[in-house]
């Protein structure tokens, strides 16, 4: 018999826990078996402060689907040379519950006004070799101008361009 995987308040609050004391101010929680299976499914809980470094996945199937399942997000879309495509804002209240991203596509995200949490959907399987694409134009995650990069996000609008 296949054990039914369940997503109740008592897993959402230990990754919310998780998270709020991770340096990162994020946590994971897989729902796949294994890097092997040909559909990765992942629970992510962000806090404010996380700051995930805009990248993107250039494998042809390496589409990814996220859907807010608390709190609300802000998605930024970036052109190549880092000029904001566009700005998303998605919660289970909001108009907008979910997005799939194609390949190639720039992005990073936050919550946006206190914890929230996402379900990750994208192909796999995962390979060490698959390339994740971080942009040039931002910096790296734990350097001393991402917490101005962040912030910049945080108020970002289409059209804009950090400045450094």
């Amino acid at each position: 018999m296949t054990t039914i995987k369940r997503l109740d308040n008592a897993l959402v609050d230990q990754l919310m826990q998780q998270a709020a004391q991770s340096p990162r101010r994020r946590s994971h929680h897989n729902f796949h078996h294994s890097l092997d299976e040909p559909v990765q499914r992942l629970l992510i809980a962000l806090q404010p402060g996380t700051y995930i470094r805009p990248h993107q996945h250039p494998q042809r199937h390496k589409w990814e689907m996220m859907i807010t399942l608390r709190g609300r997000i802000k998605l930024l879309l970036f052109s190549d040379d880092g000029c904001v495509n566009d700005v998303l804002v998605l919660g289970p209240d909001t108009p907008l519950n979910a997005v799939e991203l194609p390949p190639n596509t720039w992005h990073t995200l936050m919550p946006v006004d206190s914890a929230a949490l996402i379900m990750e959907v994208k192909q796999g399987p995962y390979l060490d070799t698959d390339v994740i694409h971080f942009a040039d134009w931002a910096p790296q995650e734990n350097s001393p101008e991402a917490e101005p990069f962040l912030n910049w996000c945080q108020q970002a609008e289409n059209g804009d361009r950090y400045q450094s």
